[in-house]
């Protein structure tokens, strides 16, 4: 059993769900605007440490991202999001992220090519929140693989500016923002200097009820504890975590179970290639019955760049890219 990090508290049973408030205004003084329009706005708040948590009353369920971790990638500094399921916890996808101060974009690292260009360091935008309204842009927010068939969108989409209003927060008055993902009949509510207040795909609508923005806490933030997933009858190879990462990282796996056949082995090796294609190491070449493993991978000795890593079985092959950055 693992617990998640920052947890503040922990509920059993039913509980009563409180979406964090806010106050619409109609309009602010005309001096207020003119001061707020003067200062660098952020709408993506990127700092080690930050956790947006939202409820998902479908489902009976949470949705949390937090920031992890921050790493100097391409010159800029990048900031490592971790979007998952509470309950069972289930990582839905992994996203490095930057804001720039001069444009207001954000940007994202391409760290799976989902442009298929062969370009795994490139930055793709991600928003562009200070466009006007009824604007369009390109993002390819919510590209990479995730186990939720409805937000994973792997190329291009378009988002539509939609509406803008003043809010109150927790005592500030700030600028809150509704856009569309088209593609995704998605819609997000982003209030500056806060983040994704909430989310909706056709319905319902998931309110923020915690978050933990630059050390200030809003609402409550409920933990969890990772529950023991039955192993899927397949094999499996996840995303390395750290990716990218210097000089070692974790690769996770899984082997199947037959529950009809009894526990058999399986030929299993996980070898690590350079983007040439030449094989650079041997993780495993062993037989393994059903289960979840890990392996760590040492990069010590070997230049910055593309790798590939693959599970080779007697019946599937799987191949996934990571970035050794030094």
């Amino acid at each position: 059993m693992k617990t998640v990090q920052l947890i503040l508290f922990l509920f059993f049973g039913s509980v009563c769900i409180a979406q964090i408030q806010i106050e619409y205004l109609n309009d602010v003084p005309e001096e207020f605007k003119e001061k707020y329009y003067s200062q660098p706005r952020n709408y993506n708040p990127l700092q080690v440490g930050n956790m947006w948590q939202y409820y998902d009353g479908e489902f009976d369920n949470y949705y949390t991202t937090t920031v992890v971790k921050d790493s100097i990638i391409n010159g800029q500094q990048y900031f490592k999001k971790i979007y998952y399921h509470n309950e069972p916890l289930n990582i839905n996808y992994v996203s490095w992220e930057r804001n720039d101060t001069t444009s207001g974009v954000s940007f994202l690292l391409d760290f799976e090519d989902v442009n298929e260009n062969g370009d795994y360091l490139e930055e793709l935008p991600l928003d562009s929140l200070e466009n006007p309204w009824n604007s369009r842009y390109s993002t390819y927010k919510y590209s990479f693989e995730s186990p939720n068939p409805f937000s994973f969108y792997p190329g291009k989409k378009t988002v539509l500016v939609d509406d803008s209003s003043w809010v109150r927060l927790a005592g500030d008055t700030l600028l809150s923002k509704r856009f569309q993902i088209t593609e995704l009949f998605w819609q997000e509510t982003v209030i500056e200097n806060f983040g994704i207040y909430d989310f909706m795909q056709e319905s319902p609508v998931r309110y923020c009820t915690g978050a933990i923005i630059n050390g200030r806490q809003y609402g409550i933030i409920v933990g969890v504890e990772e529950d023991n997933q039955e192993l899927k009858n397949t094999f499996s190879l996840k995303n390395n975590y750290p990716n990218p990462f210097n000089p070692s990282t974790t690769i996770n796996y899984s082997i199947p179970y037959d529950h009809l056949n009894g526990n058999q082995l399986h030929n299993v090796k996980i070898i690590v290639y350079n983007a040439l294609g030449r094989e650079v190491a041997v993780l495993i070449n062993e037989q393994k019955s059903g289960g979840n493993y890990s392996i760590v991978f040492n990069a010590v000795g070997l230049s910055s760049g593309v790798y590939y890593y693959s599970l080779i079985t007697d019946s599937k092959i799987i191949t996934k890219p990571m970035i050794l950055i030094k």
